[in-house]
């Protein structure tokens, strides 16, 4: 066992509250020990499936760890965990010059890109491509970086003629969610599959009869037990590399497969509205 995982501070803090814990809590308890440095890569719903508990036996142990939820356990857990150097994208080294940086980092996209394609299953994106496409309305939902790419997904919709949106406050967020009706189509954008806001969006828009969709690169997150239609992206990250340009690029490529091919679903349509809304805008620009 490494140092740091014997002086880890939140390690230290589990082997503390040990004998005071449920024995299901130990279970969880037990696994972060044996394998600290994976949990920071996983969910809620990850880790109590590989502890073999419920999530609320984790978020009730991470409570009783004095932190205000799984996030916070898992930061500080990763603070313990994390050598600066490793804030870093994996396959870069210290010591690497701008061009070597370049040659590895085009390298990583071209792998990301590979592996988007592969985790696409056809089913599910032609499930979503025909949901968008026949959809009234189409409602983006993400925050932070997923909140921008959120913003890009409804403008490029509604340049094709779809009524689209994203807002950026919460609590708009909540309401609009909950104003979806039956043929509208509500997307939720979340790399991790556990931010709060983006899956109580998506449940509102469920409860209202919308049509969900989740983009997240967590199989077993939180955010796909919202959604009817899971889009799988790649990332991997701990809480201090978070944003990464990887998983944006992964995200975004998943909404280009999914707004290009509404836009072949809906012929000379989409061709139509786009000179509209170019027309609209042609006044904006010097």
């Amino acid at each position: 066992m490494s140092n740091a995982l014997e002086t880890g501070k939140t390690l230290l803090n589990i082997r503390s509250h040990m004998s005071g814990l449920t024995k299901t809590e130990q279970k969880v308890a037990q696994y972060i020990l044996e394998n600290a440095q994976d949990v920071i890569y996983q969910s809620v719903t990850e880790l109590a499936e590989r502890a073999d508990t419920g999530e609320t036996t984790v978020l009730r142990l991470c409570r009783k760890l004095k932190f205000s939820g799984f996030q916070d356990f898992k930061l500080s857990l990763a603070q313990d965990l994390v050598k600066p150097v490793e804030h870093l994208p994996e396959e870069i080294a210290e010591g690497d010059d701008p061009y070597t940086i370049s040659r590895k980092l085009i390298s990583s996209h071209y792998q990301i890109l590979e592996q988007t394609y592969e985790l696409l299953p056809p089913e599910q994106l032609n499930r979503a491509v025909a949901a968008l496409a026949s959809a009234a309305a189409i409602e983006f939902f993400g925050v932070g970086s997923s909140g921008f790419s959120a913003q890009q997904a409804a403008q490029t919709f509604l340049r094709m003629g779809k009524p689209s949106g994203a807002l950026t406050d919460s609590h708009f967020q909540a309401m609009k969610a909950a104003l979806l009706r039956p043929k509208d189509v509500a997307v939720g954008l979340s790399i991790t599959g556990s931010t709060k806001d983006t899956i109580d969006n998506l449940a509102l828009a469920k409860k209202a009869g919308a049509t969900t969709i989740a983009i997240t690169s967590n199989a077993r997150s939180p955010i796909v037990k919202v959604a009817d239609i899971v889009l799988l992206t790649v990332a991997r990250e701990n809480p201090f590399q978070g944003s990464s340009m990887n998983s944006k690029l992964s995200q975004m490529t998943v909404l280009d497969i999914l707004s290009v091919s509404v836009s072949l679903a809906m012929k000379g349509e989409a061709s139509k509205y786009r000179e509209i809304t170019a027309k609209a805008i042609i006044n904006k620009m010097y």
